[in-house]
């Protein structure tokens, strides 16, 4: 085959290709299609109308049992918290009866005591011993005693059962606790049986004599 009839055959393939017999390109290569079609894409995308994404109304219906749900949940809580209250407070305080039936032996042990000061026989140490094991025991259950002697009278706290002339005490003071008096968790278990004292009598005339 000569050579003149090989080019023609090679500028046939070339215009089946669509390209010019020259080798060079006529027109947009592939790259620039695909780069025009990416352009176009988001200006059609731009141009479609957007959806709505507004909710629908609340019914009356709906916002009742809603309301009711709402009334509901804060009904439990209070619910739970006043039981957890209650727990709390029969925890604390349930043994309240007991401790009022043990209190009057203890009474009974430090009245012993306060007859034989200073005797330490192996009787007298044993009942000391009872008594602080006692105190310790209840101690272990929230329970305090408090001394009420020289304290101004405390209706929340004492119980009067009499009054005498207290000499250097003012007026109102307690001067002499009859029975101790104890709390319970910071509550009173049992108020203090004392005496108060009343201004002397010398006082009493000269505020007659001055009126």
């Amino acid at each position: 085959m000569s050579k003149k009839t090989e080019r023609s055959a090679d500028s046939e393939r070339a215009e089946d290709a669509g390209s010019p017999p020259n080798g060079k390109p006529n027109g947009k290569t592939r790259d620039d299609t695909r780069e025009a079609s990416a352009d176009e894409a988001p200006l059609e995308a731009e141009g479609e109308p957007a959806e709505s994404q507004e909710e629908p109304p609340e019914s009356a219906e709906t916002a009742q049992l809603r309301d009711q749900l709402l009334r509901l949940a804060a009904d439990f809580d209070n619910f739970r918290k006043r039981a957890r209250r209650e727990q709390d407070e029969a925890r604390h305080y349930g043994v309240t009866n007991l401790l009022n039936d043990v209190l009057p032996v203890m009474d009974n042990l430090e009245r012993a005591l306060l007859h034989v000061e200073g005797d330490k026989s192996p009787v007298i140490q044993g009942v000391r011993l009872v008594l602080k094991q006692f105190g310790d025991i209840l101690a272990r259950y929230g329970v305090t005693g408090f001394s009420s002697m020289g304290e101004p009278f405390n209706p929340e706290r004492h119980e009067a059962v009499g009054q005498r002339p207290g000499g250097d005490a003012k007026p109102g003071a307690i001067v002499e606790e009859l029975q101790r008096g104890y709390m319970l968790h910071g509550r009173l278990l049992r108020p203090a049986r004392v005496i108060v004292a009343t201004p002397a009598p010398d006082a009493e005339s000269a505020g007659i004599g001055e009126s």
